[in-house]
């Protein structure tokens, strides 16, 4: 039988996004089984019936100790955990079932000290003994792994990828028909935004951004929160709520604001890229690390107002701007499940 490759996550997002597909690209390979372990309330979303309908099994728990002994009784070859929450259940259920372990670290940790940041330390100190494989999707985690005691050989740097055959730049018709979902006017100006939260995408800084931009401009509002939405206050925003496809909001907007006080390699500017979309991002390490060399993205201080400002002015006028072709393989998705695939086999064969 084909090895089993079980994903543990605390995923609940109803859009599903660059994980779910990132999911389904593994379960295309040949060489092993892929399964995911996710909250039972994600049931209820359609991305949960279409990793089934791709091959992927779905597993859902409650509590930690439902993970623990659901990824026991699984009897996994790997397990893979993802994010936070999940990943001290998920390494105990494997160690139990003799699996091998990796954790993935999707986004940068912010500063902690006192008990939170003891709190850290003592967990990372525990997994470098049961965890052989940190995957980290930007330069500034990898030294944040080091900086916890996590040896070097067991931390892998693997940026995120995306389906470039989905996002890619849209024709007239289809540019069109996006900005009529919308509601939006020919010679509207459009920038879009990611504000899942308001404190870490950067709200506040794109607010004050706008007030300095040469032109009056809308901001497409995406899966914002309440506070996003407050901080931004002004009725040029056009709220999209939670939207099945990212992509309708990406092809109907003339720039990408990504303002983030902490990220690691956002699937919404590697979509937008993809989409042709240029980008007035902070210059994060994730970003000056996948996207150097692009001239569509416009790294800078976005806690600089006025930089910011003339950054969005500026991905504003540039239009669309395909990806150069390097640039475009180093994103892609198959580039991150060839690679990913290929840590599976050596820690397979170890």
């Amino acid at each position: 039988m084909k090895p089993l490759v079980l994903h543990v996550a605390a995923f609940s997002n109803p859009a599903g996004g660059g994980f779910v597909s990132a999911l389904q690209s593994l379960a295309k390979r040949s060489e092993f089984r892929t399964a995911l372990l996710c909250p039972r309330a994600s049931e209820r979303f359609a991305w949960t019936h279409a990793l089934r309908a791709s091959g992927v099994e779905v597993l859902h728990a409650v509590t930690p100790l439902e993970v623990a002994a659901l990824v026991a009784r699984s009897a996994p070859d790997v397990v893979h955990a993802h994010f936070v929450d999940w990943m001290l259940p998920a390494t105990l259920g494997a160690t139990a079932a003799r699996a091998h372990v990796a954790w993935h670290l999707h986004s940068a940790a912010t500063p902690s000290r006192g008990a939170r940041g003891f709190a850290r330390r003592l967990k990372y100190a525990s997994a470098k003994r049961l965890v052989e494989r940190f995957f980290c999707v930007s330069p500034d985690i990898v030294d944040y792994l080091r900086q916890h005691g996590v040896p070097s050989n067991a931390i892998v740097e693997l940026p995120n990828g995306v389906d470039l055959e989905h996002f890619c730049p849209p024709t007239l018709r289809e540019r069109a028909a996006a900005r009529r979902l919308f509601r939006l006017a020919p010679h509207d100006r459009v920038v879009a935004f990611f504000g899942r939260d308001a404190i870490v995408k950067g709200a506040d800084r794109l607010a004050a951004a706008l007030q300095l931009t040469q032109e009056r401009l809308h901001v497409l509002a995406i899966a914002a929160s309440p506070a996003s939405l407050q901080t931004l206050g002004d009725e040029r925003i056009i709220s999209t709520g939670t939207l099945r496809d990212v992509r309708d909001a990406l092809w109907a907007a003339d720039a990408l604001a990504l303002p983030s006080r902490v990220e690691g390699v956002a699937y919404s500017l590697l979509e937008a890229r993809a989409c042709g979309l240029p980008a007035a991002a902070s210059a994060l390490a994730g970003v000056l690390r996948v996207l150097a060399g692009d001239p569509a993205t416009l790294a800078v201080d976005s806690g600089d107002a006025a930089a910011l400002a003339r950054a969005i002015d500026r991905a504003v006028a540039l239009g669309s701007v395909p990806l150069l072709p390097a640039t475009a393989a180093a994103i892609s998705l198959e580039r991150w499940a060839d690679e990913l695939a290929a840590w599976y086999a050596t820690d397979l064969a170890a």
